[in-house]
């Protein structure tokens, strides 16, 4: 951090270049925090901060950095909802929920908060012509940073090196702005992405998450979670985004997700079979056969001579 001497000035604290730097700078409060954290007016902190210690917005926008959470949040974003401007000097991230996902837009503007300007607002639905029809957009929120020359290096990656920065969280925010959860799967739109794109999405799913996913071959634009994978996927979720939020009600804790399947299985002829296909194949009863399960895989020889014995006293 840059620091000078203020010999001549040490009544009041907003005098201290240090002090001034550090809240204006690096915490990114703007004059009125100041003000009302020195205690005095925010006249008297423009003078100090403007006039005499120079600490102008340029010197905010070439100098701060995002933390380590700010940036995960924004790679996750990038994947989902979100997007930097494509002003060369004037660099914004952007982002906007409908109404019925506030909450999970303020918890994120909470953590980017000291590189914004202004809350996020509300913007009214509004009427969209799409050839010869009118679409009636929702409700929704909406907030963006202020101009950081760090947000670049995120705006210019490429796509593929930012999904190679993905960790839980940020693929949480991703899920959670991209994906749908029925009782059964979760689902992830990839429809804006090429097919390289797409094969190094799922690469990375299995590779980082073990998460077993594939692309829909009767529609490409989406990606689709197994139900055990899907189970994991909010197990994830859970774990790094506070489960109070608007949007994992909706797509988690009060969605009607069915329980988890129990499946049976069978050793046989060095195969592993479903216990309900190896006995209709051996017209062997079901229901007998799954009586004498336990966990694990049943060995098929024993089962066959189990059932063998004890078919005719039931």
């Amino acid at each position: 951090m840059a620091t000078k001497s203020n010999a001549s000035y040490t009544n009041e604290i907003y005098h201290d270049y240090n002090w001034c730097y550090q809240k204006f700078v690096i915490e990114g409060l703007n004059h009125q925090e100041m003000a009302k954290e020195a205690n005095t007016t925010v006249r008297t902190i423009k003078k100090w901060v403007v006039e005499k210690h120079r600490l102008t917005g340029n010197i905010r926008k070439e100098v701060k950095k995002l933390s380590s959470r700010q940036e995960d949040l924004i790679v996750g974003s990038i994947l989902g909802d979100g997007h930097i401007t494509n002003e060369k000097y004037i660099p914004l991230f952007i982002v906007s929920h409908a109404k019925d996902e506030r909450d999970y837009l303020y918890w994120k503007y909470e953590i980017l908060k000291d590189i914004c300007n202004t809350s996020p607002r509300l913007i009214k639905s509004t009427e969209k012509p799409f050839g010869d029809k009118v679409y009636i957009s929702q409700d929704a929120f909406r907030f963006n940073t202020r101009s950081l020359d760090d947000l670049k290096r995120f705006r210019d990656m490429p796509i593929c090196d930012v999904m190679d920065r993905l960790n839980e969280f940020s693929f949480s925010i991703w899920m959670l702005d991209d994906a749908s959860r029925s009782p059964t799967y979760w689902e992830l739109c990839v429809a804006p992405y090429n097919e390289i794109e797409v094969d190094k999405m799922l690469d990375i799913i299995h590779r980082n998450f073990n998460l077993d996913c594939k692309l829909q071959t009767s529609d490409k634009r989406y990606i689709r979670f197994t139900a055990k994978a899907s189970r994991d996927v909010d197990t994830i979720i859970l774990k790094n985004i506070p489960n109070g939020l608007d949007v994992v009600k909706k797509k988690i804790t009060e969605n009607e997700i069915s329980e988890e399947a129990i499946y049976f299985w069978v050793s046989y002829n060095n195969e592993k079979i479903g216990l309900r296909r190896f006995c209709d194949e051996n017209e062997l009863p079901y229901l007998l056969a799954r009586d004498y399960y336990h966990n694990g895989i049943i060995d098929g020889d024993m089962l066959i001579d189990y059932l063998g014995k004890n078919k005719n006293n039931k």
